[in-house]
């Protein structure tokens, strides 16, 4: 199971997740969030990271296209995280200029099926860039995610087109307690959590970060 842990603000609590057997973790750019996080501090995570082995992800929210590509050359991370508020040519573009980074696309649900989805999709194949991978996540109008808010485990399970579709990403409320359960339940590639680790907002918790994945790999 793919593990990712977002909104890592200082090299100690990266390292610790490292250390721990996360698959990846998030870097978020987004200024308004309580976990976002400089470049400069940025570049201080990945060099700490460059021999665990340990996927980078740059998480961009409202950003214009040439935002996101200068911040893409400064920082050459393994995946883009991208909102949801992008057209699908901005997904092409990004991928013209850096093949090599892997796109994932946020979809938050508040809808009873996944048809927003579906239509989102048969855009990007007009443009011939799909994102490799789909993060569903709970639809808040205050808040880009870390709401602590579940998604409709059942609902996605029913509309997921797994076998035609990107791989799927579970994000949303998800916490030591119940991500076994979502795993079982949706069957995704991997899983996502940020607020679910915290002891405080922005602040890792070791021992809920350490059960998170343990849970998550669970057979």
């Amino acid at each position: 199971m793919w593990v990712k842990i977002c909104g890592i603000q200082d090299v100690e609590t990266a390292q610790m997740i490292a250390d721990l057997g996360a698959s990846a973790l998030g870097l978020n750019f987004y200024a308004p969030s309580p976990r976002s996080i400089e470049l400069s501090t940025a570049h201080e995570i990945k060099a700490a990271l460059s021999h665990k082995g340990i996927s980078l992800v740059g998480l961009f929210v409202k950003h214009t296209l040439s935002e996101v590509i200068s911040i893409c050359r400064e920082l050459s991370p393994h995946m883009v995280q991208l909102h949801g508020d992008e057209p699908p040519e901005f997904l092409a573009e990004l991928s013209q200029h850096f093949p090599d980074i892997e796109i994932i696309w946020a979809f938050r649900t508040q809808d009873p099926d996944l048809n927003h989805l579906s239509d989102f999709l048969t855009k990007c194949d007009q443009y011939s860039k799909r994102p490799d991978y789909i993060l569903i996540d709970a639809y808040s109008p205050q808040a880009y995610g870390g709401t602590g808010q579940l998604v409709p485990w059942e609902m996605i399970k029913e509309n997921y087109l797994y076998d035609e579709w990107p791989a799927l990403i579970l994000a949303g409320g998800l916490t030591p307690e119940n991500v076994h359960e979502a795993i079982q339940t949706v069957t995704p590639f991997g899983v996502d959590t940020a607020s679910g680790v915290e002891s405080a907002p922005g602040i890792k918790s070791q021992v809920m970060v350490e059960a998170f994945v343990n849970q998550a790999k669970k057979k």
